[in-house]
């Protein structure tokens, strides 16, 4: 018979694991509204960067770390690649609106 905490653990990988993939299919999500908003930069000639949203959402990044125990660099490392992905997004939908003119 299989002890409890090799079921305990088997258990929380599967959890582990679970979350995980949720977190990919948002940030699949989240790429999708990045397209939109690359979308709508472009036809308005927008630029791709907007210092004062992500100045706000570091902020409310840092404080919902704060107010759940999670490590704030950790959260701020995982917005950085969020961030910079969206930006990459936006960027190539700027850049091919330009080409299509």
């Amino acid at each position: 018979m299989e002890e409890d905490y090799l079921r305990e653990l088997r258990a929380l990988r599967e959890e582990m694991a679970r979350l995980t993939l949720e977190i990919i299919r948002l940030s699949g999500e989240r790429i999708s509204i990045s397209r939109r908003i690359g979308e709508i930069k472009a036809r308005n000639k927008m630029p791709v960067e907007d210092p004062d949203v992500e100045r706000d959402l570091r902020g409310r990044v840092i404080d919902l770390s704060e107010r759940h125990g999670i490590d704030v660099n950790f959260s701020l490392r995982l917005l950085d690649l969020l961030i910079e992905e969206s930006k990459r997004v936006q960027r190539e939908i700027v850049k091919s609106s330009i080409r299509g003119k």
